[in-house]
């Protein structure tokens, strides 16, 4: 969390109507151990507008659809108003595409409301703040920087043999700076991209649990755990990959391995997990759903192959030949049932398998002679 959270009184305006998400907001703030939050709140936008005139606030909560307000409107008359103050759109489930576009826009982040906890919430904050920051720094920089070309432009006009040397050194500065700017708003375009579609991946996730399958609530936690970790995972592959594109899929799934079999407490000399992965290297759009698919097979193996047995092996293949890669995760378990038919199966892990697999354009086949195996192949779609 940025420092400054942790030395002053954070003002937060929230413009919100609704009773119930008003006072779980005031008591998610005061939740927080680190920082001390003086929140301010009206109902409606007009309202709201005219505290931000007469009154300094740090941060803006706005709810997008309000008694005297609705959608995207609402954003961009808070925008306008009061453009130096960050704003995080409150938004509900069916309310997500408005609050993307805002987010595209000027908004420094968006919350579902039925996803907040306090930490996300105040995280969401702190981030909303720094970003706003940067960006006026930027605007002070760039503002400074025409000062200074304006300057030495008129400096440039006194004589031709400074206009030489000048207009050379200008031209060198402005490649660079503008080198510089597009680099980084490539890369924040990716990272905000990223993190948007895996936000969004996680909370389907979450909710495809709850929906379709019966489970104990601490087994949807463990199970959803493992997704996010899963999905975690491959980030962190990526910040440490030399190129930040691709990730070497052998070393992504021992990590995965190791997580899986201490998250479900699975002896390694007991449970043995053999690997034969050799210059796989993937891209995120699918390393994730390639990740995904690994944790769920691996998971379902760990969980219900090995019932009332005392040793077991689960191998994992994954190759690169010719353009199609080839998936294979398979034990020497009890088996599943015959009569399953796993394209249409009940249970949110075989769901989830055969959504990614429809994702990546392939093919899902299963093997139930002498424990089981799952066999995936897709293309290599890149150029």
């Amino acid at each position: 969390m940025d420092d400054r959270m942790d030395n002053k009184v954070i003002s937060v305006l929230l413009i919100e109507d609704n009773p119930a998400d008003i006072a779980l907001i005031r008591e998610m703030l005061k939740e927080s151990q680190n920082t001390d939050f003086k929140l301010h709140n009206v109902q409606h936008l007009n309202e709201g507008l005219k505290y931000l005139k007469e009154n300094w606030v740090d941060v803006l909560l706005l709810d997008l659809n309000l008694p005297d307000s609705h959608g995207l409107v609402t954003f961009q008359k808070a925008n306008e108003n009061a453009p130096d103050v960050p704003i995080v759109i409150l938004t509900a489930f069916d309310d997500e595409d408005t609050a993307l576009t805002a987010v595209k826009g000027d908004a420094q982040d968006y919350l579902t409301k039925g996803n907040l906890d306090s930490s996300f919430l105040t995280r969401s904050m702190s981030y909303a703040i720094e970003r706003k920051s940067i960006e006026s720094e930027l605007k002070k920089y760039q503002e400074h920087l025409e000062e200074l070309v304006e300057e030495r432009t008129n400096e440039l006009k006194k004589s031709n043999e400074s206009l030489k040397r000048e207009i050379k050194a200008r031209k060198k500065a402005e490649d660079e700076i503008r080198a510089s700017l597009n680099e980084k708003k490539i890369l924040l375009e990716e990272i905000h991209d990223r993190v948007e579609n895996n936000l969004i991946t996680v909370s389907n996730l979450i909710g495809l649990e709850y929906s379709l399958t019966d489970k104990e609530p601490i087994e949807i936690y463990q199970d959803s755990q493992n997704r996010v970790k899963a999905i975690a995972l491959i980030h962190e592959r990526l910040s440490k990959s030399e190129d930040f594109a691709v990730i070497d899929f052998a070393v992504y799934t021992d990590e995965l391995i190791k997580y899986l079999l201490k998250s479900y407490a699975a002896d390694p000399n007991l449970i043995k997990i053999n690997t034969g992965i050799n210059g796989v290297l993937l891209d995120i759009d699918t390393a994730i759903p390639s990740g995904l698919i690994l944790n769920e097979l691996i998971s379902n193996a760990l969980k219900h192959a090995f019932k009332n047995r005392l040793h077991g092996e689960i191998d994992v293949k994954f190759s690169l030949d010719h353009g199609i890669f080839e998936l294979i995760v398979s034990d020497n378990g009890i088996g599943l049932s015959e009569d399953l038919d796993y394209t249409y199966a009940e249970t949110p892990g075989l769901q989830l398998v055969n959504t990614l697999v429809r994702q990546l354009d392939g093919i899902i086949e299963l093997d139930i002679n002498g424990g089981t195996t799952f066999k995936i192949t897709f293309r290599d779609f890149k150029p």
